[in-house]
């Protein structure tokens, strides 16, 4: 459960932190006149993020829903569990956007930008590298845990 939660929990905070880093980057001409245009939070977007990454988990201990691949919707749901290093790809990517938004807070948007076009970088390299999503329970199982753990367990 805790790495299900870093990984989604990661990815979708950084989601959320890359695009309040973008409107914030793309009205910062606007800050100087409306007070109100900061009105979302860092951590609320964030929030909202992770809330979003990890809504199929939701889905299935409120209500039964079983994992499927059509939740790759929900921020790469199941293909994260299959990119090399999980949690270490999702943990720069937090620190790229929290990075960018820290550089659009201090009036920085084109290094900002710079940081969140290197995050998508990673993101579509890691995607790229991934490995074949399972199509049975079977394939899931002879996986022998890698994707889904942080430590593989030897039969």
């Amino acid at each position: 459960a805790q790495f299900h939660f870093w990984l989604h929990g990661l990815f979708g905070a950084a989601l959320g932190l890359a695009a309040l880093t973008a409107l914030r980057a793309l009205t910062a001409w606007r800050r100087d006149r409306d007070p109100a245009s900061g009105a979302i939070a860092p951590w609320e977007a964030g929030w909202l993020g992770h809330f979003y990454s990890a809504l199929p988990d939701v889905l299935f201990l409120g209500f039964g829903v079983l994992h499927a691949l059509w939740m790759d919707v929900f921020a790469f749901h199941i293909t994260l569990h299959f990119i090399p290093a999980p949690l270490l790809t999702m943990l720069a990517l937090f620190l790229l956007a929290l990075l960018g938004y820290g550089l659009t807070a201090s009036r920085h948007p084109r290094a900002a930008a710079g940081t969140l076009g290197a995050g998508i970088v990673i993101l579509n390299v890691a995607l790229a590298l991934a490995e074949p999503l399972p199509h049975s329970i079977q394939d899931l199982r002879a996986d022998r845990g890698i994707a889904l753990c942080p430590v593989a367990v030897q039969r």
